[in-house]
C-alpha cells in the first residue's frame, strides 16, 4: 500500500483483492521520480496493473479478497496464531556467474553460509552448503519451513545484489528479502523478484529519514533495525541510534511491524538477549526478533507477545537434517561353495615332459 494515502488506508488489488499492491516502478525510467508519481500500481499476486481499492481496515480488505475468491462468509473468529518461525538464509553467490550456467543450476550455484557480524560487515563463515541441499532439508516434511528470511550478502556487503540468482530461489517458497538497498528505490527493486516482503535493513540505509521515504512509496516494506548495542546505520553521523526511540519513530511513520536483528548474537545459537527482549516488550508493533535464536526460542517469544523469531542459519536441528548419510562400509563377500570335481585321469592334461 502506498504510504501517501496515510497509514490508516489499506489497499487491495481491484482484480483479486490481494494486499500485495505496490507502485509500478519503471526500471531505468527516463526521468527519476516520474514512475512514483504516475499513480500506477501493480499487484504482485495476480500481476494486475491499475488503481487499487482502499479500505479503512485490514479486516475489510481481507473480506473483499475472500469475496473475490467466492467465499462470502466472514472469516470465523479463531484463536490467536502462534509466533512465526523463519530461518535466516545468508546467500553467497559469485558475481561473475555465467548466465547459461545459472539457467541450469541456480540452486546449486548459490550457497547458504553461516554468518557473523565482524568489523561492521556480515562475514560468511566456513560452514556452507548449496541452496538446493539446504532447502531439501528445511523444506522437507521434518522441518516444513514455508517462509525464509534471505540475506543477499553480495548486495548487503558490496552493493551488488545478485537478482539473477535470488529470482530463481524465490520461486520455491515465500521469501522475506534483504538485498542491501542503499536508497529507497533500490530497496523496492526487490519486489521485481515476486518476493512476499522486501526487508529494509538499517545497516545499509543512511538514516531514519530513509524509512520515511520508503513508507511514502510502500508501507508493505518491512523495516529491520540492525542492533549491536545501538542501531547501526550506513552513515555513522546518524544520531538516532537508541533502539526504543527508533522503533517508536517507525510506528509514528506508519509501519505496523519491525524486525530487530541482534548482530552481536547472530550465528551464535545462544538464544535472544533477555535484556533486549525486556526492552522490546510492550511496543505497539509486531516485532520479529533475530540473532542467536534456535527453534525452541521462538515458542517462548510467542509467550511474551512477540510476532515471531528469525532462526540462525545452522541450528543443531538444521545441522542434523543436513548430515550426510552414513558412508557404505565394505563387507566381506560370501563366495559360493566350490562344487566337487572328479580328479583328472593321469596324463589327461598336457604337460611339458613330452610323450611317455
Amino acid at each position: 500500500m502506498p504510504g501517501r494515502f496515510g497509514p490508516s488506508d489499506f489497499a487491495a488489488c481491484a482484480r483479486c483483492g490481494s494486499g500485495q499492491v505496490h507502485p509500478n516502478l519503471l526500471v531505468m525510467g527516463p526521468i527519476a521520480g516520474v514512475d512514483s508519481d504516475s499513480r500506477s500500481y501493480v499487484c504482485h499476486t495476480c500481476g494486475h496493473v491499475g488503481l487499487p481499492i482502499f479500505f479503512d481496515t485490514e479486516s475489510a480488505r481481507a473480506q473483499f479478497e475472500r469475496e473475490k475468491k467466492g467465499v462470502w462468509e466472514p472469516e470465523p473468529a479463531s484463536a490467536k496464531k502462534g509466533p512465526v518461525s523463519i530461518p535466516i538464509l545468508p546467500i553467497q553467490t559469485d558475481p561473475l556467474i555465467d548466465i547459461r550456467l545459472l539457467d541450469l543450476l541456480p540452486a546449486r550455484v548459490a550457497t547458504v553460509t553461516g554468518v557473523r557480524w565482524d568489523a561492521g560487515a556480515l562475514t560468511p563463515t566456513k560452514y556452507r552448503v548449496s541452496f538446493q541441499e539446504y532447502w531439501d532439508a528445511i523444506g522437507g516434511p521434518r522441518y516444513n519451513a514455508s517462509r525464509i528470511y534471505m540475506l543477499d550478502l553480495a548486495g548487503i556487503n558490496r552493493a551488488n545484489p545478485n537478482f539473477d540468482v535470488t529470482r530463481h530461489l524465490g520461486k520455491r517458497c515465500d521469501v522475506w528479502l534483504d538485498s542491501g538497498g542503499r536508497e529507497p528505490e533500490e530497496v523496492l527493486d526487490g519486489y521485481m523478484l515476486d518476493v512476499e516482503r522486501v526487508v529494509a535493513g538499517s545497516k545499509t540505509l543512511a538514516s531514519l529519514d530513509s524509512f520515511a521515504a520508503l513508507h511514502a512509496l510502500s508501507s508493505e516494506v518491512l523495516p529491520c533495525l540492525d542492533w549491536d548495542g545501538k542501531v547501526v546505520w550506513r552513515e555513522p553521523s546518524e544520531t538516532h541510534v537508541d533502539l526504543l526511540d527508533v522503533a517508536k519513530a517507525l510506528r509514528g511513520i506508519g509501519f505496523s511491524a519491525v524486525c530487530v536483528m541482534d548482530l552481536r548474537r547472530l550465528g551464535s545459537e545462544l538464544g535472544p538477549d533477555p535484556a533486549l527482549l525486556s526492552m522490546l516488550e510492550g511496543l505497539d508493533l509486531d516485532v520479529y526478533v533475530g540473532g542467536g535464536l534456535q527453534e525452541s526460542d521462538v515458542l517462548r517469544l510467542g509467550e511474551r507477545g512477540f510476532a515471531g523469531g528469525l532462526v540462525d542459519p545452522y541450528t543443531p536441528v538444521i545441522r542434523d537434517l543436513l548430515k550426510a548419510p552414513r558412508p557404505e562400509t565394505p563387507t566381506e563377500a560370501i563366495a559360493p561353495a566350490p562344487a566337487p570335481r572328479a580328479a583328472p585321469a593321469p596324463r589327461s592334461m598336457p604337460d611339458s615332459t613330452g610323450p611317455p
